[in-house]
C-alpha cells in the first residue's frame, strides 16, 4: 500500500486536530443520552488504547474511546516536538506523580497518546525469540505473523532512525565498539545484540537537528495514514478529559459468568494531584475517603455518565499496568481480600476473585551519569538526541554457550548503554529528584528547591529565578549516559485501599539473589568505561571550580542560605506586587542623587526582593510538603535551611566538584599495562579515566570499588516508567486478552506481558494495541 509521507501526515494531523474539538464537544452531549450503545468501549487513550480503538473502528464497528487527559495540542511545547522531552513530567496536565510505598517516585501520563506523548520516543521492536520465550515460560501465546504485521503498521507511521550528529555521534558509537558492543548494524527497528542506530518517534531531519523536530505519537495512528482513503474512522468516537470510574457487570444466566455491560465515567478533575501510596495504605493522617477522579474509587453521586455495549460487544481496558488493575479492583474484580472491602463500602458484592491481578508488576531501575559539553557550543545549541545508538551485550567470565535471551546470574548477565543529549534534563531531574540521595528527597529543603526550579523553567525573568540562569545554561549542555538491568527480576505490585485509592509498591532491587543490583553495578561500570574510552576528551568539561557541577550545587546552596536569612529590613511587603527582575533593573539603573551617588543600594534592594520572593516560595513549598508527608515522616517536616542535611550534602558536592582534574591514581599500573596489555588493565584504565570529567550525579570516589558503585546505584538510580506485567497473559488474561472467568471484558496494554521486553517497551505496547484489535477483526466480532 502506498505510504503517506510524514510531511503530509503532519499537515493532515493539524487539520484533523483542528477539527476534532467540535466533534468531542458533540460527543459529550451524545454520551449523556440514555441507551447509547457501542460495539466496543476502550478505556484509556494511550500507547495501546489509540491503535486498539482505531483498528476496531476501521472495520466499521461503533467504538468509544475514553481518555482521562486532554489532547497533545493543549500543551504543544511539551508534547509536539523533541525540544519538549523532559519537561512534560512536571506538568500536572500531562503526567500524574505517584509516590510509592517504598518511597520511589514515578508518573503516569495524562494525555491522549499516553506515554508516547511524553516519553523519550524510543521504538525498539522485540524479536520472535522473545515471544517464543513468553510462550514457553508463561504460556503467553502470540501469533508471530500478526505481531510482525502489527509492528510494521506502527513503524510505517510513527518511527524512523534517530539522527546522528557529527563528532559526538560517531564518538559515542566508537566508544560502544571499543567496549565490545559489536557489531554495529546501523539503523535497526529491532532489538539486536551488539549496537545499532535506534528508531525513534521523533522526526529525522537529516543534518539539521532542529529542536522543532516533530514527535509522532499514538494519536497519529488514529489518522488512518495507511488507510485508503486516509482519515479518522467515521465510527470512532473519542472523549477526552473523561475518567472511567468502574465497569458494570450482570450475570449471564446461561453460563453463570459475570458479563461486562457498561462503563461508568465522569468529567476528569481540572488538576490531577499526586498520589501518595503511603497515605492511601494508612501510613498517613491523609488516608481516607477521597474523590474517585483522583483516586479510582467509584463515585455514587454527582454528574456520572454511562457508556454501554451491545450484547456481543466488549469493554477493553487499556489504562496501563498501574491503572488497569486499579480500575478492575474498583469494578469488583481482583484479589478477594482487597476487593471485598471496596465492595462492602459500596454495599455491593465482589464480582470475581482474581488473586494475580495487580501482582508481577515490574519496572526498571536506571542509572544515569550526566556530563557537560564544553563551550563554545555549536550555533543553535547542543543537538538534541535520544538514544542515537543503543548497545547490548553479555558480560561475565562464566557465560554458557546456550545463554538464553532472558537469562541472568551473578556470573553472567546482559548489560546495555544508551545516551541522550541536549534534552530538557531539568524536567527529568525535578520529576524524579534523582540528583539527591533518597534519604534527602522528602525533606522540606528539597521540596523548596524543586518548587523553585520548576517555577523558573517558565519564569526565568523573575527576581527569584535570575540567579539561576547559568544553572539552566549548564543543563542545556548535558549529555547523559544511561544503563539499566535488561532482564529485571525484582517485582512490585499495585492494589487499592478500602476506598479504592491506588497503592503502588515499586520493589526496585528486591530480588532475593541480588541479580538486579549486580546488573546495575555492571551497567554503571559500562557507562564509566564509555566515558573513559578516550573518545570524549575534546568534548566534555573537566572538574574544577568553574565546572557546571560546581556552579549548580553552589547555586542551590545559595538559594537555601538566602531563604534561611532573617528579615533583612523592617516592614511588610506584598510579595505579589514585586516587579520582575527586568523591571527592577530598568527602574533602578542610573538612578543617582544630586551628588552623583546612587540612591538606596541597588544591591541591597535586589537582595531584599530576592529574599522576599524566596520566602514566599519556601512557605508554599513547606505547606505543600506538610500536606503530602505521612505521619511516619513527620520528623522530616522541620525547616533547617542552610543548616540542613540537604545543605550539608550540597556543600560536600561543591567541594568534590571544584577539585581540579588530576592524573588518576594507578599511573604505574597503566605503565605496566602498556608493557603487558590485558582486558583487565584496559578496564581499570577506562574506569579511572572517567573521573576526568565533571559529572552529575557526583561519581563515586573510588570507581574501582564494587561496593561504591553499588551505593551509587542505590543513591541515584530511578525508575524508567516501563511498568509491565500486572495482568499477565496466562494468569489473568487468555491469549485473546480476555479476562479469564469473565465475559465481554479484556485488558489490552503493557499489563499483559509476564516479562517486559529487553530494552524500551514502547514499540511493543503500541504494537499490542494494533494486535489486539486485529485479533477481533479476524474473529469477525
Amino acid at each position: 500500500m502506498h505510504r503517506r509521507s510524514r510531511k503530509q501526515s503532519g499537515a493532515f494531523a493539524l487539520v484533523f486536530f483542528a477539527s476534532l474539538s467540535p466533534s468531542i464537544a458533540q460527543l459529550h452531549d451524545d454520551g449523556r443520552q440514555a441507551g447509547l450503545l457501542f460495539d466496543y468501549v476502550v478505556i484509556g487513550g494511550g500507547a495501546s488504547g489509540v491503535p486498539l480503538a482505531y483498528t476496531l473502528a476501521e472495520s466499521g464497528k461503533e467504538v468509544l474511546l475514553l481518555e482521562r487527559g486532554g489532547r497533545r495540542e493543549e500543551n504543544p511545547s511539551e508534547t509536539l516536538t523533541i525540544a519538549g522531552f523532559g519537561s512534560a513530567l512536571i506538568n500536572k496536565d500531562l503526567a500524574q506523580e505517584i509516590r510509592t510505598v517504598d518511597k520511589a517516585i514515578t508518573h503516569v501520563s495524562n494525555v491522549l497518546s499516553g506515554g508516547t506523548a511524553v516519553s523519550g520516543g524510543l521504538q525498539i521492536e522485540e524479536t520472535p525469540e522473545y515471544f517464543e520465550y513468553l510462550r514457553e515460560e508463561f504460556g503467553a501465546q502470540f501469533d508471530l505473523q500478526l505481531v510482525t504485521e502489527s509492528y510494521a503498521w506502527v513503524r510505517e507511521q510513527i518511527a524512523q532512525p534517530m539522527g546522528i550528529p557529527e563528532t559526538y555521534g560517531p564518538a559515542y558509537i566508537a566508544s560502544l565498539q571499543d567496549l565490545g558492543f559489536d557489531p554495529f548494524v546501523g539503523p535497526s527497528p529491532t532489538f539486536s545484540v551488539g549496537s545499532f542506530n535506534v528508531f525513534s518517534q521523533f522526526e529525522n531531519d537529516g543534518k539539521e537537528f532542529s529542536p522543532d523536530r516533530r514527535r509522532f505519537a499514538s494519536d497519529d495512528l488514529a489518522l488512518g495514514g495507511l488507510a485508503n482513503p486516509p482519515g479518522l474512522p467515521r465510527r470512532l468516537k473519542i472523549l477526552t478529559r473523561q475518567t472511567a470510574l468502574r465497569v458494570q457487570f450482570e450475570k449471564n444466566e446461561e453460563t453463570g459468568n459475570p458479563r461486562a455491560t457498561c462503563v461508568v465515567y465522569a468529567d476528569s478533575p481540572d488538576v490531577l494531584e499526586p498520589i501518595d501510596s503511603r497515605a492511601n495504605a494508612g501510613l498517613s493522617a491523609k488516608g481516607g475517603k477521597r474523590d474517585i477522579a483522583q483516586t479510582g474509587r467509584a463515585r455514587e453521586d454527582g454528574d456520572v455518565k454511562r457508556a454501554c455495549i451491545r450484547a456481543k460487544g466488549e469493554v477493553l481496558i487499556a489504562a496501563g499496568p498501574i491503572f488497569s488493575p486499579v480500575l478492575g479492583m474498583n469494578s469488583g474484580i481482583g484479589p478477594k481480600d482487597v476487593v471485598q472491602k471496596v465492595m462492602e463500602g459500596r454495599g455491593t458484592e465482589i464480582v470475581k476473585d482474581i488473586p494475580e491481578l495487580g501482582q508481577n508488576l515490574h519496572d526498571r531501575f536506571a542509572s544515569t551519569i550526566g556530563v557537560f559539553f564544553k563551550k563554545p557550543i555549536p550555533e543553535g545549541g547542543v543537538p538534541i538526541t535520544v538514544a542515537l545508538a543503543g548497545g547490548i551485550k553479555v558480560v561475565g567470565d562464566k557465560c554458557p554457550e546456550d545463554f538464553g535471551i532472558t537469562d541472568t546470574s551473578l556470573e553472567c548477565t546482559y548489560v546495555m548503554s544508551e545516551e541522550a543529549s541536549g534534552t530538557d534534563a531539568v524536567g527529568l531531574f525535578l520529576a524524579t529528584r534523582a540528583i539527591f540521595p533518597p534519604v534527602l528527597r522528602a525533606l522540606p529543603e528539597v521540596d523548596f528547591l524543586v518548587s523553585l526550579l520548576t517555577e523558573c523553567l517558565d519564569k526565568e525573568d523573575s527576581i527569584a529565578c535570575a540567579p539561576l540562569h547559568p544553572v539552566f545554561d549548564c543543563v542545556r549542555r548535558v549529555a547523559a549516559f544511561i544503563s539499566f538491568p535488561v532482564v529485571p527480576k525484582s517485582r512490585g505490585n499495585v492494589t487499592v485501599s478500602e476506598w479504592g485509592e491506588p497503592i503502588l509498591t515499586a520493589g526496585y532491587l528486591t530480588d532475593e539473589e541480588g541479580l538486579d543490583l549486580n546488573s546495575s553495578i555492571l551497567g554503571v561500570e559500562t557507562l564509566l568505561r564509555v566515558m573513559g574510552s578516550g573518545r570524549f576528551y575534546s568534548l566534555f568539561e573537566k572538574p574544577g571550580p568553574l565546572s557546571c557541577p560546581t556552579f549548580i550545587f553552589n547555586k542551590l546552596v545559595d538559594m537555601l542560605v538566602i531563604a534561611s536569612r532573617k528579615l533583612p529590613f523592617p516592614g511588610d511587603i506584598d510579595t505579589d506586587s514585586l516587579p520582575s527582575f527586568t523591571a527592577f533593573l530598568e527602574s533602578h539603573t542610573n538612578v543617582t542623587d544630586t551628588q552623583g551617588h546612587s540612591g538606596r543600594s541597588d544591591s541591597f534592594l535586589q537582595d531584599a526582593l530576592l529574599w522576599m520572593e524566596l520566602q514566599k516560595r519556601k512557605n508554599d513549598a513547606l505547606k505543600e510538603g506538610r500536606d503530602a508527608r505521612s505521619e511516619n515522616d513527620a520528623s522530616e517536616s522541620e525547616w533547617l535551611g542552610d543548616q540542613s542535611p540537604v545543605a550539608e550534602w550540597l556543600r560536600e558536592q561543591v567541594t568534590r566538584a571544584s577539585a581540579p582534574a588530576s592524573m588518576p591514581e594507578g599511573i604505574l599500573d597503566d605503565l605496566a599495562c602498556d608493557l603487558v596489555p590485558s582486558e583487565e588493565c584496559e578496564r581499570r584504565r577506562q574506569l579511572r579515566a572517567a573521573t576526568r570529567f565533571a559529572a552529575v550525579p557526583p561519581l563515586p570516589t573510588d570507581v574501582l570499588d564494587r561496593e561504591s558503585l553499588g551505593d551509587f546505584v542505590k543513591t541515584h538510580s530511578v525508575g524508567t516508567w516501563h511498568w509491565t506485567g500486572s495482568a499477565a497473559m496466562g494468569t489473568v488474561v487468555d491469549k485473546e486478552f480476555r479476562v479469564m472467568g469473565l465475559e465481554n471484558l479484556a485488558i489490552c496494554d503493557g499489563s499483559v506481558f509476564p516479562q517486559m521486553t529487553r530494552l524500551n517497551v514502547q514499540a511493543t505496547y503500541v504494537m499490542v494495541g494494533r494486535y489486539c484489535g486485529l485479533l477481533r477483526k479476524q474473529q469477525g466480532r
